[in-house]
């Protein structure tokens, strides 16, 4: 009795205790009011995540490429005993897919779902934004060939890079994704943004792979996965050199002048080059041969790069094909000469056993040569010679050809080819007599 008479004397008669008093009944009082006039009420519940389901396909084969809301704002009205459990870790805003048949670019009606395992009454008064803006395509994978690119790699003075040869292992790269992403792309490269000179063959590590359109425009590589991100690049260095071109002169005289011979070429260069790094390659090269005495005023001949370097380490780095070679003849003259049969030369003889003669009695020819040798040469002038150098003969008349030369003019040569008949004799050797075989009488 003592204790509460202390404290009704301490605290009822405080006007401190009598203002808490009244605020708690107040807030009581509040509180019924409340729960049994209103029992609904309206909240505002923001940062709900949309879900979105890349990885699953609808009835179609079709998925969901991107969506332009990542989170949305809702108003909710409810129970004030349930709605406080309602917050955007509950709370899920979704698109239904059901009714989408075909690829494209659709604007959804979003909705709101409760993710919580506790049964809440509540109705969803408005969504902010309301809708969606959902890409939907289909994922495939396909392959692509793998170029290189190397746009920090320099390439000495003297080299190039052998486009032929120039490859990435591997060469191709599977890439899933969607496919009007896929269908964009026009060319997939391995790039390497190392620094570097190169002068001989190298290998060189990826660091990154880009896609490019048709146009060049590179593509966004978002939503797309790849077999292989590492490739590696090798890159075949080899000599390049352009050079000049020429043409061999043969079968010409010893002392004729090959340089009074003008020559005009579709092409006066080529460009070559080498994969041996130790071979020179020369400033200047034959594409071809050319006999003496096939040249005549109007001479052309076309020679085939092909052909020219078939045997060679060179390789036709260039777009020419082939050169046609031209004689500049305009102060050139032809003569018709008469060769007597007489005056025909038989040299390198094979077998002293035989002894040869020309039976042709006299041959035309035609000379060609500097306006001013032509206008002084004669038939005089001209040495014909029939070698016999190497020649397997087996019957005793046989038809040879025929080599001139003019000794006095260096400028004029013989554009006949022709042949002479020969007749092959046996030499009788002298018989031997008897009494020279007998051996000196003997003296008794």
């Amino acid at each position: 009795m003592k204790f509460f008479d202390k404290f009704q004397k301490n605290y009822m008669e405080s006007n401190l205790f009598l203002g808490i008093l009244a605020t708690i009944i107040a807030i009581i009082v509040w509180l019924l009011v409340e729960l049994t006039q209103y029992p609904s009420v309206q909240t505002t519940v923001y940062h709900i995540p949309v879900m979105v389901d890349m990885s699953s396909s609808s009835q179609n084969g079709l998925n969901v490429i991107s969506c332009d809301v990542q989170e949305v704002t809702a108003e909710i009205l409810g129970s004030r005993t349930q709605i406080g459990y309602l917050t955007s870790e509950n709370l899920v805003a979704y698109f239904d897919t059901d009714n989408i048949s075909n690829a494209g670019t659709k604007k959804l009606t979003l909705k709101i779902r409760n993710d919580n395992d506790m049964k809440v009454n509540y109705e969803i008064k408005s969504i902010s934004p309301p809708t969606a803006t959902v890409v939907f395509d289909k994922i495939e994978i396909r392959e692509f060939p793998v170029t290189p690119l190397i746009p920090k790699v320099e390439i000495a003075d003297g080299y190039e890079i052998n486009n032929d040869e120039f490859t990435c292992d591997p060469s191709v790269v599977r890439i899933t994704g969607p496919s009007a992403q896929l269908d964009k792309i026009s060319r997939c490269c391995a790039v390497s943004s190392k620094e570097m000179s190169l002068n001989s063959t190298y290998v060189l590590a990826s660091d990154d792979i880009q896609l490019y359109t048709e146009d060049n425009a590179m593509i966004d590589k978002t939503g797309l996965k790849f077999s292989d991100m590492n490739f590696s690049i090798n890159i075949p260095v080899r000599k390049h050199k352009t050079v000049g071109l020429s043409v061999s002169i043969v079968n010409a005289p010893v002392n004729f002048n090959k340089d009074t011979l003008k020559f005009k070429m579709s092409a006066d260069t080529i460009t070559l080059a080498c994969n041996n790094s130790q071979t020179e390659i020369p400033d200047t090269i034959d594409i071809g041969v050319i006999p003496l005495n096939e040249i005549k005023p109007g001479f052309s001949r076309t020679f085939y790069m092909s052909n020219s370097l078939e045997n060679s380490e060179y390789i036709n780095v260039s777009d020419l094909e082939a050169v046609t070679v031209t004689l500049e003849d305009m102060e050139l003259a032809e003569k018709n000469l008469t060769i007597d049969g007489s005056r025909i030369n038989i040299s390198n003889i094979p077998d002293s056993s035989f002894e040869y003669a020309i039976l042709t009695q006299q041959m035309e020819i035609t000379i060609v040569g500097s306006e001013e040798s032509i206008s002084q040469i004669s038939a005089e002038d001209i040495i014909a010679d029939v070698s016999l150098l190497n020649l397997n003969i087996t019957s005793n008349q046989f038809n040879q050809n025929v080599t001139f030369s003019c000794p006095a003019f260096d400028d004029v040569w013989v554009t006949t080819n022709s042949k002479v008949s020969v007749q092959r004799t046996k030499i009788d050797q002298p018989t031997t007599s008897q009494s020279d075989l007998t051996p000196d009488s003997e003296t008794e």
